[in-house]
């Protein structure tokens, strides 16, 4: 049984070319396939490691016009597995990128990385607390055969006739539908801040604004009354219709391993804990502090509404 090894063609070219071999003999270099061409022309393999060696004997008149020599040698085109080879190893690079890639995409595919509402997203808080009670979360890997549990629970709420939760890339598409004429939960009271932040924009439809853009409010604060105010100076109650569109910032001591954990947490905190729809990010900001745990800097634009 013979063994392949891969080794280096030459053509050697000069009058009785087959003379040329004499001397490679004599400095102990081994040659295989030896195959005359033509009269001034043969064809061999050497070992890669002999390579230098045989230049070193014979060089290569186009790079040393000053040295005369009888005989020229040129390495010729490799074939069969050797050529093969050779393409494999220049391409070697490529080719572990690439399943490097489709390594990284499949594995990246088994988590969750957002959810998407068709239909109707009057009922999102709703299905995230349905999705975390089904162990179904963020950044985290997905939890198959829990779809019908989550439609289940979303179909028991009221005006809810259809609803699907398929796993489509990396997001998870939530599809609700909800009776014709089903208006949603009513919002009774006042509209009170959720978030501290910077006001940016604030709409109410009815009742009385009571912040305006560019404010500073804290959580808790009122920004929009139920009642306007008549003309005889009299307060009428309303249910209150408003939207405010707010810029916050978000900061924690978080503790993980890594930034990514890091950021992963305080985005669950912001989006996933308490079911909120996720905020638009606008920026962050990530420091290993002394004690091993992370500083989290969170910038984030958040929209409020009521009855809207």
């Amino acid at each position: 049984m013979s063994v392949v090894s891969f080794k280096q063609p030459l053509y050697v070219d000069g009058i009785m070319p087959e003379r040329a071999l004499l001397r490679l003999r004599r400095a102990g270099i081994a040659v295989y396939g030896v195959k005359k061409i033509s009269p001034k022309r043969i064809r061999l393999s050497v070992e890669k490691k002999d390579i230098e060696k045989v230049f070193a004997i014979y060089p290569n008149v186009c790079y040393n016009s000053n040295v005369y020599t009888p005989y020229t040698v040129e390495k010729a085109p490799t074939k069969g597995l050797a050529r093969a080879w050779e393409r494999i190893r220049t391409r070697i690079g490529l080719c572990l990128g690439c399943l490097l890639f489709f390594a990284v995409t499949l594995f990246a595919d088994g988590f969750v990385f957002g959810v998407d509402f068709v239909g109707t997203d009057v009922y999102a808080r709703e299905t995230y607390a349905a999705l975390e009670e089904a162990g179904i979360r963020l950044f985290a890997p997905y939890r198959a055969g829990k779809e019908d549990l989550v439609c289940a629970k979303l179909l028991a709420l009221d005006g809810v006739e259809f609803c699907s939760v398929q796993k489509k890339g990396m997001r998870l598409q939530v599809e609700i539908r909800v009776a014709p004429f089903f208006a949603g939960d009513v919002k009774k009271g006042s509209m009170r801040a959720e978030h501290t932040g910077e006001i940016l924009s604030i709409t109410a439809l009815r009742g009385t604004a009571l912040k305006k853009k560019g404010e500073f409010v804290n959580a808790g604060e009122l920004l929009v009354g139920d009642w306007f105010t008549a003309e005889d100076g009299e307060q009428v109650r309303v249910q209150a219709i408003a939207r405010v569109r707010m810029s916050c910032v978000w900061e924690e001591k978080i503790e993980a391993t890594t930034e990514e954990e890091a950021f992963a947490k305080a985005y669950l905190s912001l989006c996933g804990a308490n079911g909120e729809k996720a905020p638009t990010l606008r920026g962050r900001e990530i420091a290993l502090q002394a004690d091993g745990t992370f500083l989290v800097n969170v910038r984030y634009e958040i929209v409020q509404s009521m009855n809207f």
